[in-house]
């Protein structure tokens, strides 16, 4: 909560004594009040209820070797989500709408499946710490959906217990699954920094700093063959929360090496994958 220390003026009164009546005391201005003091940054942080609208932008480059044949793509997505969180208890019911979506890849590549999120409601319970309690997908036995509401899962910034000083630092360990024809597992450890307090499209905020590193492994079936991934990457994060308790804006980039084993034909197909992400609040 914003505290602002208020300084208060006193008056100085002097008496004076000459002969044998007192003096007439002299006249003088009064002494000018200090200017108060600007309000000081919060010690305790929490997200707040309210809406809000962000623009998610991202582009992925995949490059795979199959055989000794190296192929790449480029995949670039866009979309636009509203925000509505609510008290609820000591947490924030939200629903998270997707307004639009727009993704591009490389030529022939079919990605209209992606559309069944447009206009889609997520519902989150989120902590005060922005730790997603449980999160409710509109359609479970939609594939997209279910990967989007992953997303969903790491949108908000996890902000430390108090103190909020330049220099904290708490870890999170975070496990998720993403279940599909091959099903995925990945386990990341994330080391979280209080960078300090900026200012940040006109607001104050507290600027945190996260790289994790994580594991990716995995097994099912694709077109008819079974396969296994194993892998590793890290990515790194630059969030800011305003001292109102607003997720303004961060930016993420994130690299992987991803090993699919062919088992039924003895084929190891690795997979490079490079990341950028930025989230921007809209007015």
């Amino acid at each position: 909560m914003d505290r602002r220390l208020i300084a208060l003026a006193a008056a100085l009164l002097a008496v004076g004594c000459a002969g044998h009546r007192p003096a007439t005391p002299a006249a003088s201005a009064p002494a000018a009040a200090p200017a108060p003091a600007p309000p000081s940054d919060p010690t305790t942080l929490r997200y707040a209820a309210g809406t809000t609208r962000y623009r998610v932008e991202q582009t992925t480059h995949i490059v795979q070797e199959v055989m000794g044949q190296v192929n790449s793509a480029d995949v670039t997505s866009r979309h636009v989500i509203s925000t509505v969180a609510t008290e609820s208890g000591p947490n924030l019911a939200l629903a998270m709408t997707v307004d639009s979506i727009d993704v591009s890849g490389p030529e022939g590549a079919d990605l209209s499946s992606v559309a069944a999120a447009r206009g889609q409601t997520f519902r989150l319970v989120l902590a005060p710490s922005g730790l997603v309690v449980s999160l409710e997908a509109p359609d479970t036995t939609n594939l997209i959906l279910r990967q989007f509401s992953l997303g969903l899962r790491e949108f908000f910034p996890r902000i430390p217990a108090a103190p909020l000083s330049a220099g904290e630092t708490w870890t999170d360990t975070v496990t998720t699954t993403n279940t599909g024809d091959v099903s995925v597992t990945m386990r990341a450890v994330r080391q979280n920094r209080v960078v300090g307090w900026e200012d940040r499209d006109g607001a104050r905020a507290l600027h945190i700093t996260s790289t994790s590193a994580y594991t990716v492994s995995g097994s099912g079936e694709t077109q008819g063959q079974a396969v296994e991934m194993s892998g590793n990457g890290q990515s790194s994060r630059d969030a800011f929360v305003s001292a109102a308790g607003v997720f303004l804006a961060s930016v993420e980039s994130d690299s992987a090496l991803i090993n699919a084993n062919v088992t039924s034909v003895g084929l190891t197909v690795p997979i490079r994958q490079t990341r950028r992400s930025t989230v921007t609040r809209l007015p």
